[in-house]
């Protein structure tokens, strides 16, 4: 069974459960939780969610936050504490009992940084996905990386296919979420991940942009090729939109249906 969903963004003004309900009335199946949503408007009991999610036929998934968090952060107290809040989202999500999944991005440092401390971050980073791999063996929860994308002066971890790679290499218990809109601005040909990554990529983050700024479009609106791209992910089940806007959220879906690609 082929879902379609759309995260949950700070800007939509919405808690999960409302916006839960806006996404089934309009015909999704599926609902990402940025978790600095939680922060403002507070988490779900994990019943209720669960009951809720049950009852209107959905799966869940959880993206980490992204701002104010980097699992490769030479500052040792903020690093464990990013480790310590991607291992209590999988926990939590256990707790709700639906198919689920918690979405990562692996860190990032300044680019102007001496070598020293890109290594270091680097080593940061392996002892974050490390102990996360570790917790997450006793999860039924899913793990997945996410390509990042291009941003001026700061190097990222997990921009490039060949680095997803080597990480789910590292960590066999690990997926990938590919996201189309930051391949396509990072000048990423899709292609490659799509060949080098296959099968590990579970996943689809749906937004389109000008292949400059990472702008969260709607698809449609802009330059990324998505029926040439979605083609070749026929084996995903799961597409999930990233927009700014509840309007953009249902002319996404809108477009990627009109495509005829999905199952």
């Amino acid at each position: 069974m082929t879902r379609i969903g759309a995260a949950l963004d700070l800007r939509f003004g919405k808690d999960t459960l409302q916006f839960l309900d806006f996404l089934y009335s309009n015909g999704f199946n599926h609902i990402e939780v940025r978790k600095d949503n939680d922060y403002v408007y507070g988490t779900v009991d994990s019943t209720l969610l669960g009951h809720v999610l049950s009852e209107y036929d959905f799966t869940i998934s959880y993206h980490a936050p992204s701002r104010e968090f980097n699992l490769a952060s030479v500052n040792e107290r903020v690093r464990s504490s990013c480790v310590a809040q991607v291992i209590r989202i999988g926990e939590y999500l256990q707790e709700v009992g639906s198919k689920a999944w918690v979405n990562i991005h692996v860190g990032h440092i300044p680019e102007q940084y001496h070598k020293r401390v890109t290594a270091k971050a680097e080593e940061n980073m392996s002892a974050s996905l490390d102990a996360i791999a570790a917790a997450y063996e006793g999860l039924d929860t899913g793990l997945l990386v996410e390509n990042d994308g291009f941003e001026k002066h700061i190097t990222k971890f997990g921009m490039y296919p060949e680095e997803i790679l080597d990480i789910l290499n590292q960590n066999p218990g690990f997926g990938m979420t590919f996201d189309i809109g930051h391949a396509h601005h990072s000048s990423i040909p899709p292609e490659w991940f799509i060949e080098r990554l296959g099968h590990k990529i579970e996943v689809v983050h749906l937004h389109d942009n000008n292949g400059v700024h990472d702008e969260h479009l709607a698809p449609g609106r802009d330059s990324v090729d998505f029926e040439g791209v979605l083609c070749q992910l026929d084996f995903c089940s799961t597409y999930i939109l990233e927009m700014k806007t509840l309007p953009d959220v249902i002319a996404g879906r809108e477009f990627i249906e009109s495509l005829g690609l999905m199952k």
